[in-house]
């Protein structure tokens, strides 16, 4: 039976921080909130998002159509965006092993991940699934297990946020939790994820044993 690795997307494998900083800082001011700084990152990579937009004071009003925006701004930025970390190698091996079928679960856009995967080279993904659920990741998760007729029991989700090891629990898949992504070491330890990793060749290690 094959296994199904499901990847994170924002800070697992694209390194979008920056960038979103840039972004939040620069419409800051429209839609009346606080910039964040350079001391807030380390602090508010500890957070979850819902905590995140607390401290920032951004009206959930407003909300929709400030994700609507940052969403079409790193969309103009996403073609000078890099990997967080030397992924590529496992992503082929992966690829090119038939034991093996892996995909992407992000909130970004398929646009916006198409875009990025294609300028770095990283066609190796059997399945995109992007969007959002009033239902949270987990329901996401849950009908990529259903349309692909996936095993729980040999399924990952490998992330860099507090909530996606929360999605992952409650679908009832593993979930490997890297260091390189959002969130703080000790905030995904706080959490406690099936696996915790600091490199590729840790994740390698893992998913192929």
């Amino acid at each position: 039976m094959s296994k199904t690795i499901i990847f994170d997307f924002d800070g697992t494998i694209a390194d979008t921080l920056d960038s979103v900083v840039k972004i939040v800082n620069d419409h800051a001011e429209h839609f009346g909130y606080k910039k964040v700084t350079k001391e807030d990152i380390p602090y508010l990579q500890g957070k979850k998002p819902r905590e995140i937009l607390s401290y920032l004071g951004i009206s959930i009003f407003k909300l929709p159509l400030w994700i609507k925006k940052i969403h079409s701004e790193i969309n103009k930025e996403i073609t000078n965006m890099t990997p967080t970390v030397d992924i590529s190698p496992l992503l082929s091996e992966l690829h090119h092993d038939e034991n093996f079928q892996i995909g992407i679960l992000t909130s970004n856009t398929q646009e916006n991940v198409k875009q990025f995967l294609e300028k770095n080279e990283m066609g190796f993904f059997d399945f995109i699934r992007t969007g959002k659920s009033v239902f949270g990741k987990s329901h996401m998760i849950n009908k990529i297990i259903k349309q692909r007729h996936v095993s729980k029991n040999e399924a990952f989700y490998v992330c860099d946020e507090v909530r996606d090891i929360e999605a992952a629990r409650k679908s009832g898949i593993k979930s490997i939790a890297v260091t390189w992504g959002y969130n703080t070491k000790d905030a995904l330890i706080k959490e406690n994820p099936d696996f915790l990793v600091n490199s590729p060749d840790e994740l390698r290690n893992i998913i192929m044993s």
